[in-house]
């Protein structure tokens, strides 16, 4: 009797130990998401100055924001889901939310990953240019992943002015609804989807970067006769990749970028960037030229200490 009596109690010790070790191991998985949860909350809520990648994603276009206080926005988005590796390189394992997606308009080496972007995080803001593209199958797959997703969604039909933790967002076009009127203002040309984009200037400090989404030189004229002076800015992301139809000279004398950057694909069938573009905006401007295609992500960050550009 004494001796099941002894078996017994060797059961129940056994069964005990078990069951602390299993708590405890909970209990450590629990502290180590809280860990990470905390360490996501700091990150964030640190101010690291600004920080732009003008991201290696082929023949299309991505840039990565992160603003002073932690805030993503996510400029475009390659044209398939080589963005979800590519933002792999910029963003932590653990990080799910992006809190601006920007589509400046309907081409797909623009916005063809955005699907999986949507699919894949949890975005809070979408600005879009309003462009529709009815009948074809992956901008109406994208608008769906848009509906899907119940962001807080902005259509921009004006120039604004927006205030991001410290930055200023001037978006300097569309100014007008594009479902009303897809052309520029006293143009007697028809606008193509290009001269629809998006086109903003961000501002930090005492710097200044104007993004082109694929602006031509029809759209270049319009800006410059709107803005004239405003336009002059330190980084200029070139507009179309850098290709023959855009950066006009009067634009780029206008612009007059410190450094230029252009986002294409190596040995691309467009020929971007375009050599005497690139000729130009030396000439002209004496613009520092970056591009993805031989130097892959390009890095820039700007905070009180200055403005640094680099590549790894």
């Amino acid at each position: 009797m004494k001796k099941i009596q002894l078996i017994l109690f060797l059961i129940l010790i056994i069964v005990l130990s078990m069951l602390f070790l299993v708590k405890k191991d909970k209990q450590q998985i629990n502290e180590i998401n809280l860990e990470q949860k905390n360490q996501e909350v700091v990150e964030k809520s640190i101010n690291k100055g600004l920080k732009v990648t003008y991201l290696d994603i082929g023949q299309g276009d991505a840039s990565f924001i992160e603003f002073p206080d932690g805030e993503q926005m996510l400029v475009d988005c390659a044209i398939d889901g080589r963005i979800l590796e590519a933002l792999g390189r910029v963003m932590p394992y653990y990080d799910h939310v992006i809190d601006y997606l920007l589509v400046t308009h309907p081409d797909l080496d623009h916005y063809g990953g955005c699907t999986e972007v949507l699919n894949r995080f949890d975005v809070k803001n979408i600005v879009y240019n309003g462009l529709e593209k009815k009948g074809d199958q992956m901008w109406e797959a994208f608008q769906l992943a848009v509906q899907n997703e119940k962001a807080n969604y902005t259509e921009v039909t004006k120039e604004e002015v927006w205030n991001i933790a410290s930055t200023t967002l001037h978006i300097l076009y569309p100014d007008h609804s594009l479902r009303d009127n897809k052309n520029i203002p006293n143009s007697k040309l028809e606008a193509n989807d290009n001269n629809t984009s998006i086109v903003f200037k961000l501002a930090y400090l005492d710097k200044s970067m104007l993004f082109m989404g694929d602006t031509e030189t029809e759209l270049e004229k319009y800006l410059i006769a709107t803005y004239d002076n405003q336009l002059d800015v330190d980084i200029l992301k070139l507009g179309h990749h850098g290709s023959d139809s855009s950066s006009s000279q009067d634009f780029i004398k206008i612009v007059s970028p410190h450094d230029a950057i252009a986002s294409c694909g190596l040995n691309n069938k467009y020929g971007h960037p375009s050599r005497r573009i690139l000729s130009k905006l030396e000439r002209v401007s004496s613009s520092t030229i970056w591009r993805t295609d031989w130097q892959g992500d390009i890095f820039l960050n700007l905070d009180e200490s200055g403005l640094n550009l680099h590549i790894n």
